[in-house]
């Protein structure tokens, strides 16, 4: 391949960001990972505990396969190993009522992480965005923990299921995105989607007051949505495994807001 000079360019991975152009294209396995994997989560939580472990330990999977190339690890097998020790010490945390054990899981792959980069001959290219690319995942794989430990809990089920709901509409925003006539009110468009989708699942609920349900409704779908968008111009968006992990990891971020919320209610 070369360039536009006829220069050739130097064999490897693409790793600059994609064209404005390219990030506006629709990612159809990212949209299709998001419907899938809000849908299993509700029915898992209402399945019980073991389902819902079950379902987040895929997602997990998907995400520590496709994760660190979307974030830029250099060695992304490896990162991936890390994710993997993490995911487990992390959801092995949620068997207990609590999750008092998860910040040990996360502190463990915090030091991984580093541990492995100790491994690594110098220069150690790209260290920085290495690490970057490893908390990353962590932080969705602790997310996605947070979802775990919301089935213990009855009262925390119907803040997971309002949340999941208003997830799972947010992709309307990323059908949009071809559209460019309302591609700079996408964000509105979520948000306000976000907290109708939410407003109408509370109301089958006495456990939610509609105004919680909004706030809900709002953080989850913006959140999710906001995830995958930004990260429309990473060049592992190009393939399916990049896509599929954007999808579920912006499912599993949800899981940070559904453990807020259900303190706060």
């Amino acid at each position: 391949m070369t360039d536009m000079q006829g220069t050739p360019e130097p064999p490897g991975p693409l790793r600059l960001p994609l064209s404005p152009v390219s990030g506006d294209r629709l990612r159809p396995w990212s949209v299709a990972a998001t419907l899938v994997a809000a849908v299993a989560v509700v029915v898992a939580a209402q399945s019980g505990y073991a389902a819902l472990l079950g379902v987040v330990a895929v997602l997990a999977l998907a995400v520590v396969a496709g994760w660190p190339a979307v974030g830029g690890s250099r060695t992304p097998a490896a990162s991936s190993a890390v994710l993997a020790l993490a995911a487990a010490g992390m959801l092995a945390a949620t068997v207990r009522q609590d999750v008092r054990w998860l910040p040990a899981a996360v502190a463990l792959g915090i030091v991984a992480s580093f541990f492995h980069q100790l491994l690594r001959p110098p220069p150690r290219d790209g260290l920085v965005l290495t690490l970057v690319a490893a908390f990353g995942g962590l932080v969705l794989l602790a997310s996605g923990s947070l979802l775990v430990a919301s089935g213990h809990d009855a009262g925390s089920r119907p803040v997971l299921v309002v949340a999941m709901v208003a997830a799972g509409v947010g992709v309307v925003g990323d059908l949009l995105v071809p559209v460019r006539a309302v591609r700079p009110f996408l964000g509105f468009v979520v948000l306000l989607l976000g907290m109708a989708v939410a407003a109408l699942a509370a109301s089958w609920s006495d456990q939610l007051t509609v105004l919680g349900a909004l706030g809900i409704g709002a953080a989850s779908a913006t959140l999710s949505w906001s995830f995958r968008r930004v990260l429309a111009l990473q060049p592992a968006l190009l393939g399916t495994v990049g896509q599929l992990a954007v999808g579920c990891g912006s499912v599993l971020l949800v899981g940070s807001v559904v453990r807020l919320f259900a303190l706060l209610s």
